[in-house]
């Protein structure tokens, strides 16, 4: 009967073990596609920089000044090597510049940042970005290792492993400083939803700016008696 009894506890722990290692959460492409799809960046903070890098065509440019360049940016982490999630997220980085239209470029960026920059060089990176038809407005950035980690870093990320890079896609406002990662990396239609709302928060917070400019500008000195109102502002009160 102990025998027994020894026998039934050691199966059990082995049932446990083997259920822990399939319920635990892991690093890598998988993750857990729950209520938590899109989570504010503010317990991984981005702070961008002005570091160098290289464009698909070659070009240098700064992340911050010329990448970001006060857009509304939409970013992802790839590598060319990548059999998984990467051709899923240039998938739907695809349909986006296609829903975006003429705001491509103009008031939004997509930026793929390479996780591999010491097989991923311009040239590779044009290649590969062919499969997904990129226009104007969707820069594929690689660069020296040194500054492709610091890049990856500006946006809150540390990757040591290409092939357990981060599947997610970051969105934000550099002017604003607002920034929402989401994980469904599949969802075109949830990341033009955040893309709207980044583009409508920006055109409220130029309102607001002009609004307060104009109502500075028609009454300079509100508590000064006797100063006219300039023609075609309202006179408010002192």
């Amino acid at each position: 009967m102990k025998q027994m009894t020894l026998t039934t506890k050691a199966a059990l722990l082995v049932a446990i073990a083997c259920f822990a290692s399939i319920a635990w959460p892991h690093e890598g492409h998988s993750h857990d596609h729950g209520t938590q799809s899109a989570a504010p960046a503010t317990s991984r903070p981005v702070k961008l920089t002005d570091t160098q890098l290289l464009d698909q065509d070659g070009h240098k440019l700064r992340l911050a000044s010329d990448a970001v360049a006060g857009k509304v940016v939409v970013v992802t982490f790839v590598y060319t090597n990548c059999t998984d999630t990467c051709s899923m997220v240039s998938q739907t980085f695809s349909q986006v510049q296609e829903q975006l239209g003429a705001l491509m470029e103009d008031r939004v960026r997509l930026l793929s940042l390479t996780v591999d920059p010491a097989r991923d060089t311009p040239a590779r990176l044009k290649e590969y970005a062919a499969n997904f038809n990129p226009k104007r407005g969707w820069l594929w950035l690689t660069g020296e290792q040194a500054n492709v980690t610091a890049a990856q870093q500006a946006f809150g990320v540390t990757i040591r492993n290409p092939e357990n890079h981060p599947a997610q896609i970051l969105i934000g406002d550099s002017k604003s400083g607002r920034w929402t990662r989401l994980y469904d990396v599949d969802q075109p239609q949830q990341v033009l939803a955040k893309v709207n709302e980044f583009l409508a928060a920006q055109r409220a917070d130029k309102q607001a700016a002009h609004d307060g400019t104009a109502q500075e500008q028609c009454n300079p000195h509100p508590h000064s008696a006797g100063v006219q109102t300039k023609p075609g502002c309202v006179a408010r009160p002192g």
